[in-house]
């Protein structure tokens, strides 16, 4: 691992890269502008629901790189805060997403409107809900109601034309137990399997994977595995150096 200015950011980010991964400890915002327009295939996300803060983003170029930046206003109360932060990672994705790329971002279903609107806004298409049934949901409410956590949502769309679906009469309803153990690196951690299932449906093989939320890399894994390149940042140094571990095969 080395240092690096990433993004314009005021100190070096430790980066690892390894067989086709690269992973940057940054944050999204300093990270996202560093990637060229239309060089991403997939970017699947784990977004946290609160990511406001004020930013700033820089325009694409017609060199690929951003050089103009222009200010993201990312605070609007309690209610508000999550949502514009992901605005803004939104119209990212877009950016660095080549034509027929698709963007899935797990979010919590209760926000899944706005989130739609943030789709739409950018220029995405084709949307759809994906959704993760938890065979081995923890039991909360189970004899007063409806289990509270047995499912999770996420939205999917496409930038432009026609995109990488490798699947046919498909519902989009993945059945995967939760990680437990010593298989669980962070706290909201999706299963790999899951991943993986994703990203072999949604890109080729040797096509580059982004995910901004890494998270415990499990997207970088599941990319790893499948034959496809990874490119993302994780925010936090422990789960960072956990992701390298990981990577590495010493965890």
């Amino acid at each position: 691992m080395s240092g690096r200015t990433i993004g314009g950011a005021s100190e070096a980010a430790e980066v690892f890269e390894s067989g086709g991964v690269r992973l940057v400890n940054a944050d999204c915002f300093d990270f996202l502008p560093t990637i060229s327009n239309a060089s991403v295939d997939l970017v699947l996300i784990d977004p946290p629901y609160e990511v406001s803060r004020d930013t700033n983003f820089q325009s694409g170029t017609a060199t690929g790189r951003n050089t103009d930046r222009f200010r993201v206003s990312m605070d609007f109360g309690d209610w508000d805060s999550g949502f514009a932060g992901l605005d803004a990672v939104v119209r990212e994705a877009f950016r660095v997403l080549k034509n027929g790329g698709t963007l899935i971002c797990f979010y919590d279903v209760w926000k899944i409107t706005p989130l739609k609107d943030y789709f739409e806004r950018a220029g995405f298409k084709q949307l759809r809900l994906i959704e993760w049934l938890k065979t081995n949901p923890v039991p909360l409410n189970s004899k007063t109601n409806y289990l509270t956590n047995a499912r999770e949502i996420a939205l999917a769309g496409v930038k432009k034309s026609k995109p990488t679906f490798h699947s046919e009469y498909d519902n989009g309803v993945y059945r995967y137990p939760i990680c437990h153990d010593a298989g669980r690196f962070h706290p909201t951690q999706k299963p790999l399997a899951l991943i993986e299932a994703l990203v072999e449906k949604h890109s080729d093989p040797a096509d580059t994977v982004l995910d901004c939320f890494s998270g415990a890399g499990t997207t970088a894994v599941a990319a790893k595995n499948t034959g496809r390149k990874f490119v993302g940042c994780e925010i936090s140094s422990e789960f960072f150096e956990k992701s390298v571990r990981r990577l590495r095969g010493k965890q």
